[in-house]
């Protein structure tokens, strides 16, 4: 069919009104919920934002709803840069994202995703330095273990701090990467940019490499003591 049928085809379809009802009858209705609108964000996320075993986007499910909502907000404003998310985020009103971060904050994170990452043997010594740090720290370096901010259990605590529990390591890797070099933006004081500027590039791997591969196993729990460093958002 030649460019000047089609534009007539297109013409008349567009024209007529029985051609227009019949296309709508054959599309069924749309639900118009939150849990249906968080389907778009399966590709990278997971289901129900529970994580993908095999990339480095991070999960969702199960995150301080604070902490979701404040990392769309920095996206939307373009204090943090990733072009696809500053691009969904773009005409996002505060209240929207509050309600995204709240339905997301109130899901399970696939458990397959870790037991997926457990069929590769990772470096043993990476991994026992890893759990040493994530555990214990380096005092004499002014290194802070992970769980002193993030929880025993590493799932997190409220009202803002993310769980580590789980996510993917090279997620992991270019987010305190990214804090090492200053592209990574936090409210001052920047507690991570502290940490990380005291991380050789072995201790992020190492603490990463540990993290991916534990099991969350609860939902983030409520601050009862101080912050080892001052944080701004904390």
């Amino acid at each position: 069919m030649s460019p000047a049928w089609r534009c007539l085809v297109a013409f008349a379809l567009l024209a007529s009104p029985l051609a227009a009802v019949s296309q709508t009858a054959s599309v069924p209705a749309f639900e118009d919920s939150i849990e249906q609108r968080m389907k778009a964000c399966v590709v990278c996320h997971g289901e129900r934002g529970g994580g993908v075993a095999n990339a480095a986007f991070p999960r969702l499910a199960g995150q301080p709803a604070n902490y979701l909502a404040a990392q769309m907000k920095a996206f939307r404003d373009g204090v943090r840069t990733y072009a696809p998310m500053n691009f969904l985020m773009a005409r996002q009103t505060d209240a929207y994202l509050d309600e995204i971060a709240a339905w997301l904050a109130a899901q399970k994170p696939d458990g397959g995703v870790v037991e997926a990452r457990r069929r590769f043997t990772p470096d043993p010594a990476a991994m026992t330095a890893g759990e040493a740090l994530v555990r214990n720290g380096r005092p004499d370096a002014g290194l802070p273990a992970c769980s002193a901010c993030h929880g025993a259990d590493l799932n997190g605590t409220m009202p803002g701090i993310p769980a580590l529990a789980g996510m993917p390591r090279d997620f992991l890797i270019e987010q305190v990467g990214s804090w090492k070099t200053g592209a990574h933006r936090s409210p001052e004081p920047n507690c991570m940019a502290q940490i990380a500027q005291r991380m050789s590039g072995a201790d992020i791997v190492a603490a990463a490499t540990w993290l991916a591969l534990q099991q969350p196993t609860g939902l983030p729990t409520r601050r009862s003591g101080p912050l080892p460093l001052a944080c701004g958002s904390e």
